[in-house]
């Protein structure tokens, strides 16, 4: 079994990558969603994310409310260290038993936002890096998000360098195209990742 992360850019098409991957019949471990879970009352989390935030981020249902805590955490530097220490053990623990469930397939993916900073690159037998440029970026989620041009902005420049994250790559995929060209990639990256699971078999 050959295990990727899909990680990149800010609003570069991480999902639809996975999507596409998913389509093929592949199976891929969505971290973000699973990091949800972590928000729900009766979490291993929860209470830990309450004593760190404060009951300011709960909502009216009592789950952790992910607007206000990004609010909280995207201006608060030890804050956002804090929330990670607790949800992203909880994720890779999740991510692990994923890979361990589907050890008889081929080829099994990741979507990993924050895989370089959260220092999970041994995690993986390979990474793709998913990129655009910053217009693009800037562009889709002021478009799809709602964000004002500064907030994306902001969002764009807090992210670590795109240079750096391509360095660090094994495969590559530049999304500032549409979705056929988007698909055409993936693709591409497939055949690669087959020869190499044949070679490895």
């Amino acid at each position: 079994m050959i295990t990727t992360g899909i990680t990149g850019t800010i609003a570069a098409g991480k999902t639809s990558v996975s999507i596409l991957l998913k389509r093929h019949g592949f199976a891929v471990f969505n971290c973000d969603n699973y990091a949800k879970i972590a928000l729900h009352k009766g979490s291993g989390c929860y209470a830990a994310l309450v004593e760190l935030l404060t009951e300011d981020v709960v909502s009216d249902s009592g789950d952790i409310d992910p607007k206000k805590m990004a609010a909280v955490i995207f201006h608060d530097e030890e804050k956002r260290k804090g929330v990670n220490a607790i949800v992203h053990p909880f994720v890779r623990e999740a991510m692990h038993h994923f890979f361990e469930s589907h050890a008889q397939e081929q080829l099994v993916f990741a979507e990993v936002p924050l895989l370089f900073e959260a220092g999970w690159e041994d995690d993986f037998d390979q990474i793709c890096v998913v990129t655009c440029t910053k217009e693009t970026a800037v562009s889709r989620m002021r478009r799809d998000r709602g964000y004002s041009e500064a907030e994306a902005l902001a969002r764009y420049d807090s992210q670590i360098n795109i240079e750096e994250q391509k360095k660090k790559a094994d495969f590559v995929i530049n999304n500032d195209g549409d979705l056929k060209k988007l698909n055409d990639d993936v693709n591409a990256w497939l055949r690669e990742l087959r020869r190499e699971a044949r070679t490895c078999s």
